[in-house]
């Protein structure tokens, strides 16, 4: 892990997102991200899709990139990472820290970590095995063995001299004990303020002490509210096994404040330019749910289809077009008010969201759109009936890609909630479309 002043969540700059996609865009130099903060690349890689995040990562210093990671959402850290070339995701591999493998090994070669664990002391090879033995919400996984544990009659010099010859350790934290167990904490930078015969039991900081086996989601509300502490004791039985640092629970924090503002209405696993082929299959599946819900609401319509023998046909098949137009909308909606919440979507990125998001509609509008003709001319032997409601599913899953991006901007210019009123105004939009491309056609080309 990095530390915690890297690792802060700062407000994502619109402006340095514009500079950064016009200098993509007019093949300019990328050189004037090497002074950016981690955070600020972060920030910028959560906002673009695939090909701008890797000129960003071949224009940072790679000693930079491990670092860089721990500051996104996991699933885009893994989606960056595994979209590299092979020779530059062997170079970055090369400079991987223990941490980092232990925070990214799901997504990490199995053979590469075989390989790395070879290469490291008995103690490192330790460390990580403990770390694996935890699940992902636990946080004796993310606990760091840089710290020190002293007794309160322990002098500040006894405890500079241990510091130095750790030196290839770096102590993040000084743990302070007594015959009762933890009475407080003590980081390096205090020592230095004072001279080297002063007692520890005097500069100690009280502190939550966490248990290996906690959820990070209980962790982050039990010291939320303590803005002193960087680092946080982790006990194992009794016993000290590690620290904690404040940014990996200000991380968890971030995910929490995003569920709070912004319904789960897309696949977790999906961020604002998710890749194309991953994004598309994570909501395929939605969609074919969907289906069968709508042609559950169909059969009930169905039940009156002696009325009129043409006209029923198209009364059968109408909830199905604004269903899935429907669906398809509310997730591209969902995508929009996560990266507004998460202030990564704005004017100048807008283009390339919407430009992943046609693309999507059109695949999977006209995958679905075929799959649903094919079935009606199944049920009403008409082909002149299937071909209407293909192209009514393609428009409409192109009209909800669109409106469902750019909603949220309009609402935002007259001031209105976008996650309260976004799904209501998409739902309209929708219908409406889909219910005139598929009534027009019909009566076109069927009465």
């Amino acid at each position: 892990m990095t530390d915690f002043n890297q690792q802060q969540i700062t407000e994502n700059s619109p402006e340095l997102l514009a500079e950064f996609i016009n200098a993509i865009e007019t093949s300019e130099d990328l050189s004037f991200l090497q002074t950016c903060q981690d955070a600020e690349i972060a920030n910028i890689l959560e906002s673009v899709n695939i090909p701008y995040r890797r000129s960003i990562i071949e224009a940072i210093s790679a000693d930079k990139y491990w670092s860089i990671l721990t500051l996104l959402k996991y699933e885009t850290a893994k989606h960056i990472h595994t979209s590299l070339p092979e020779d530059l995701a062997s170079h970055r591999l090369s400079l991987i820290t223990e941490n980092d493998v232990i925070t990214f090994s799901d997504f990490l070669p199995a053979d590469f970590v075989d390989e790395y664990l070879l290469t490291q002391s008995e103690e490192t090879i330790a460390h990580i095995q403990q770390a694996l033995s935890y699940s992902d919400d636990q946080i004796g996984r993310y606990a760091e063995s840089s710290f020190l544990v002293a007794n309160t009659k322990n002098s500040v010099g006894r405890i500079k001299n241990e510091i130095m010859k750790r030196a290839d350790n770096p102590i993040r934290l000084i743990i302070v004990i007594n015959s009762t167990g933890i009475v407080g904490i003590i980081t390096p930078d205090v020592l230095l303020r004072y001279e080297n015969d002063v007692k520890l039991t005097s500069l100690i900081t009280l502190t939550p002490i966490l248990d290996d086996t906690q959820s990070i989601y209980d962790v982050s509300k039990q010291v939320s509210i303590d803005t002193n502490n960087l680092w946080y004791p982790v006990l194992s039985s009794g016993k000290v096994m590690g620290i904690i640092s404040m940014a990996t629970i200000a991380q968890t924090l971030r995910e929490l404040s995003l569920q709070a503002i912004v319904q789960e209405n897309v696949k977790s696993e999906e961020d604002l330019f998710t890749p194309l082929s991953l994004a598309t299959r994570l909501r395929a599946l939605w969609l074919v749910i969907n289906l069968i819900t709508a042609f559950a609401a169909s059969a009930i319509i169905g039940i009156f289809d002696n009325v009129v023998e043409q006209v029923v046909a198209l009364a059968i098949l109408m909830p199905v077009v604004a269903s899935m137009g429907g669906i398809a909308g509310s997730q591209t909606l969902a995508v929009s008010l996560r990266g507004i919440a998460l202030n990564h979507l704005h004017k100048s990125n807008l283009k390339l969201l919407v430009n992943k998001e046609l693309k999507i509609a059109i695949i999977n509008g006209s995958v679905m759109g075929l799959a649903i003709g094919c079935i009606v001319y199944y049920l009403f032997n008409s082909l002149p009936l299937a071909i209407i409601m293909f192209c009514a599913i393609a428009v409409n899953s192109l009209a909800a890609a669109l409106s469902g991006t750019l909603i949220p901007f309009v609402l935002k210019k007259f001031r209105i909630d976008p996650a309260v009123a976004g799904s209501v105004v998409l739902t309209t939009v929708t219908d409406v479309i889909g219910f005139i491309v598929f009534l027009g056609l019909g009566a076109i080309f069927l009465i």
